[in-house]
Parts: C-alpha cells; structure tokens; sequence
C-alpha cells in the first residue's frame, strides 16, 4: 500500500525530524567544547568523586545522533585530552571513552526507538562501563586497592544525561523547524 508523500511527511514526528536532518557542525563543536571546559573546572574532595563525565555525555549524544560524524576517534581523542587535563594514566578515559563509544553506535538502533528520557536505562550501563574501566585500568597499572568511590560518580552521570540529552535534543528541533 502506497502513502501519499504529503501524508507521509506529516506523519513524521519530531523525533524522526530530528534524526533526519543533520545537526548544524557548530552545534556539535560548541558542546562538544563546553563538555571539555566543564570537565577542567576545578573539582576537589567529594565533588571530584560525583563529577559528570560531561565529556562522555556530550559524546554519547552525538554518537547517537550523528556516528558519521562524530566517530569513535572523537571518544579516543577527548579521552586522552581528559587524561592529560586530569593527569591521569595516559590513555585509561581514552580506552574507556572508545569502547563506550563502540557499545554505543552498536546499540544506537535499538536505543534510537526510544525518547531521549528513555534512553537513559540503556545507557546507564555504558556510564557503568566506562568507570568501572577506568577503575579496573588504574588498580591494574597502579596496583594498590581500587577507588571504587569513584563508581558512585555514575549517579551523576545518570542525573546529568537527561538534561544534557533534552537540551541538544531541543536544539536539533529548533534548528529543524527554522529550516524548510
């Protein structure tokens, strides 16, 4: 059965919208940017364990949304600057931030079925992942007992990725209904 294109373009909603029309190149840099200066702010003592990977967040948006353009290569690149901010081992958020990045666009599918608050279940384990990396990474290299406090930091993550993931979510729609 064939649709009309005008029936069938009204019924595409504003998520499909969204996916559909690429993201303007300085909507991507300029949070992806904004991430890596939040990721420098000074944090210390107990802030330092709940500190947001804003990095990862921003990354994990993009790699839904547009994997063509922000690849894996983008994860491993601002985990090593993330590494070299927080002088940390070389390469450990590097390593952590690319295969979030693969289970991301692996999974991206099955997760781009749901609203971007429902995504966030799916990726919550990515978050988890990504830490428990680091963690396992820096115990392995450094030897000593693990900073498991440092997992704890995945409930900021979890907190954070909804309004993150609304805010450039909104901006895409903004941006697709100013244009024809």
């Amino acid at each position: 059965m064939l649709i009309h294109p005008n029936l069938a373009a009204r019924m595409i909603s504003q998520h499909d919208r969204v996916l559909r029309d690429p993201s303007h190149s300085r909507l991507i840099w300029a949070s992806v940017i904004v991430a890596y200066f939040l990721t420098l702010l000074p944090w210390g003592g107990w802030a330092l364990i709940i500190e947001p990977n804003w990095l990862l967040i921003v990354l994990i948006h993009w790699w839904l949304r547009e994997p063509w353009r922000v690849g894996q290569s983008a994860g491993f690149f601002g985990g090593l600057m993330v590494d070299i901010a927080q002088t940390g081992i070389l390469g450990v958020s590097a390593l952590s931030f690319s295969i979030a990045g693969w289970l991301t666009i692996k999974f991206r599918t099955r997760m781009l079925a749901f609203s971007p608050v429902a995504q966030t279940p799916q990726i919550l384990p990515i978050l988890f992942g990504t830490r428990l990396i680091c963690v396992l990474t820096e115990w392995l290299c450094q030897g000593g007992t693990p900073n498991w406090w440092v997992l704890i930091g995945c409930a900021s993550d979890f907190a954070v990725w909804i309004p993150v993931t609304l805010l450039l979510h909104q901006q895409d729609l903004r941006r697709s209904h100013s244009s024809p």
